[in-house]
């Protein structure tokens, strides 16, 4: 159950482009540097990651492009996690089929407090299809009160919103605020989604519910 805490309507920043300096204290993006273009053997090798030649030649392996984490034995219940993949059918938000229409309304934020969390965007071929939204926020002190004794609620005046496009992956760091996932479009998106759960609904998720809402011009 999510647990109300009190609002205003502040002012967010401007929405920025999902870049890995911007979004470094919450997580991490997975995004080849390869052109959409590209289709032969490179002749040079990118130095955005760790890459080595594989497959006779005829692949690239970009090695560790993300992290997983897994805290789960310090939760209060030792019910050991394992690693889960789920997938979300994630349909556009309501009067957001363009980046300059109504409002998208963040009721809620979420975390997961043991484990990181790595959304895989499925079947975008080219930046221009598929966009979504990328809310985060900060964690303040804890507050001594469930569900906050050990990790704070979010901290709404550091909130950041960043546009994010369907070649862009994104893992939340373990315990990062977020807001659920928000499609901005005409077009259903489809993401794998990785992290670890042990199946106690407060350890794998803790949810706050904004009242009133927080709103983002998009």
């Amino acid at each position: 159950m999510a647990t109300p805490i009190p609002s205003r309507l502040i002012s967010m920043e401007p929405i920025q482009p999902l870049t890995q300096s911007e979004f470094a204290p919450f997580g991490k993006i997975i995004e080849c540097p390869l052109k959409p273009s590209t289709t032969t053997f490179p002749a040079s090798l990118p130095t955005l990651y760790n890459v080595v030649p594989a497959n006779q030649d005829t692949a690239l392996k970009f090695i560790d492009v993300t992290y997983m984490r897994n805290n789960y034995d310090s939760a209060p219940s030792n019910i050991p996690a394992k690693a889960v993949m789920n997938m979300f059918s994630c349909f556009p938000r309501p009067h957001s089929s363009t980046k300059n229409d109504s409002p998208v309304h963040v009721k809620i934020l979420e975390r997961h407090p043991y484990t990181t969390q790595t959304f895989i965007p499925l079947g975008v071929g080219r930046e221009a299809q598929g966009t979504y939204l990328v809310v985060v926020a900060p964690t303040l002190p804890p507050t001594g009160q469930s569900p906050f004794t050990t990790m704070g609620p979010p901290d709404l005046n550091k909130v950041k919103t960043f546009w994010a496009h369907g070649r862009q992956a994104v893992t939340y760091g373990m315990g990062t605020w977020h807001m659920p996932m928000a499609v901005v479009g005409q077009e259903r998106m489809d993401f794998v989604v990785v992290q670890y759960a042990n199946g106690v609904a407060e350890e794998d998720c803790q949810e706050v519910r904004l009242v009133p809402a927080v709103q983002e011009k998009l």
